[in-house]
């Protein structure tokens, strides 16, 4: 009887126990405010501005310790418009990531929607850590993630990240899933790092093709950061091509070098600038398709707590030649085809949790 009794007690706490060595943590962006912009369809706009500095979001993170210094993980997180409630891909309920994995000594190896291996990398050597939302700030949006869809993340992808010492390592597969075609909508992706004291470099490569495998754009990307007192200052370096999608056109190849600081003099205030220049040749694939594109902004963010913040933000785009007609910054900026530049000015209020 005392065996049956006993057997009782430990059947219900096994779950207790189980919960003890598992944890799933809620967390999230929100912000929102205004912003001027010029040179729109249209002309000037004034109106709601949808968190400039970070995607707006949501999202449940899982560890589970399987023992010996392995863990299950998972990660859902979706992205929305603060302005009016709607998912940021209308189509994607977990825009921003929906993997699963397991992570040790060993290293981290995921499963499903992320970020790609070179696009880990540019994070890291990116003032914003690759979180503003918009081109106006983010001009590498378009040459770090997948250039035939305009998507931040990677369908289907598996992921590896390794480490040893201060060195890090990782690569990462996107297959297409497309009988007779291994080249179809794939991704295939590199990284290495060095972490040594207050400063990191490291390069980033990556290869994607179009869904029906007629074309491919391809990054070669290299830059690090350095801690200077409470500045640090960012360096990198793009080279960004595009296949021609027809017989006889030519490659795209752009250029694109930029440096950005990051200064917090004090706990509750917080500096960015940053400024990108691109060297395009061949936009579009096109033989007369030249142009240059220069990206500058700047931001302030002041803390009222440590999870709470007011920013202010100005950036400038500037175009010349091919670039003044180029259809996805004309789309991604709300531009009027031909203008020759674009200013934005926003202010707003963030808060996380």
């Amino acid at each position: 009887m005392k065996k049956l009794v006993l057997a009782a007690l430990l059947g219900g706490l096994s779950p207790c126990i189980s919960w003890a060595q598992s944890s799933v943590t809620l967390y999230g962006d929100i912000g929102g405010g205004i912003r001027w912009v010029n040179n729109q369809k249209g002309g000037n706009v004034f109106g709601f501005n949808n968190n400039i500095l970070a995607v707006n979001r949501f999202g449940l993170y899982g560890k589970e310790d399987l023992g010996n210094g392995l863990a299950a993980i998972f990660k859902l997180e979706s992205g929305f418009n603060s302005g009016t409630g709607a998912l940021k891909n209308a189509s994607v309920l977990f825009s921003q990531a929906a993997f699963v994995g397991i992570t040790g000594g060993f290293g981290r190896l995921t499963f499903g929607r992320q970020v790609s291996a070179s696009e880990y990398f540019a994070t890291l050597v990116d003032p914003t850590g690759g979180q503003a939302q918009s081109l106006a700030i983010e001009p590498n949006a378009l040459y770090f993630f997948n250039y035939f869809t305009n998507d931040t993340r990677f369908n289907n992808t598996i992921s590896y990240i390794g480490h040893t010492g201060g060195f890090k390592f990782g690569a990462s597969y996107s297959p297409g899933g497309v009988a007779g075609n291994t080249r179809a909508g794939t991704n295939v992706s590199t990284t290495a790092l060095y972490q040594w004291g207050p400063a990191l470099g490291g390069f980033g490569y990556q290869k994607t093709w179009n869904a029906a495998a007629t074309q491919w754009a391809q990054t070669f990307h290299a830059g690090g950061s350095l801690q200077l007192g409470p500045a640090r200052l960012y360096l990198s370096y793009a080279d960004f091509s595009v296949s021609a999608a027809t017989n006889g056109a030519p490659t795209r190849r752009d250029h694109i070098p930029s440096i950005g600081l990051l200064v917090v003099p004090t706990p509750s205030l917080q500096f960015t600038a940053a400024a990108y220049y691109d060297d395009a040749h061949h936009l579009a694939n096109a033989k007369n398709g030249d142009g240059h594109k220069v990206t500058t902004y700047a931001m302030a963010e002041y803390y009222l707590s440590k999870r709470t913040e007011l920013y202010a933000e100005v950036d400038y785009n500037g175009f010349s030649g091919a670039y003044r007609t180029d259809a996805l910054n004309i789309a991604g900026l709300g531009m009027r085809s031909g203008a020759s530049s674009t200013t934005g000015v926003s202010l707003g209020l963030m808060t996380r949790f």
